[in-house]
């Protein structure tokens, strides 16, 4: 098994991780946030902004760009 195939199937894990954590934060008596509720609470502060557009552009930088 190559590398490509062992990175594609991690990021492939954390996107269904993160889909499953979304529904069942969806549920009335979870106290999971849902990914809105999370954003939102993120971007309230001007800390969380930078932030977000710190990891952005290192997601940009790091993974996208070949």
């Amino acid at each position: 098994m190559s590398s490509h195939a062992i990175t594609v199937g991690l990021y492939l894990l954390f996107l269904a991780i993160g889909i499953g954590l979304n529904i069942r934060a969806h549920n009335p008596k979870s106290r999971i946030p849902t990914f809105s509720q999370m954003l939102r609470r993120i971007m309230h502060s001007r800390t969380g902004r930078i932030a977000l557009v710190a990891w952005w552009a290192f997601i940009g930088l790091h993974l996208f760009s070949k």
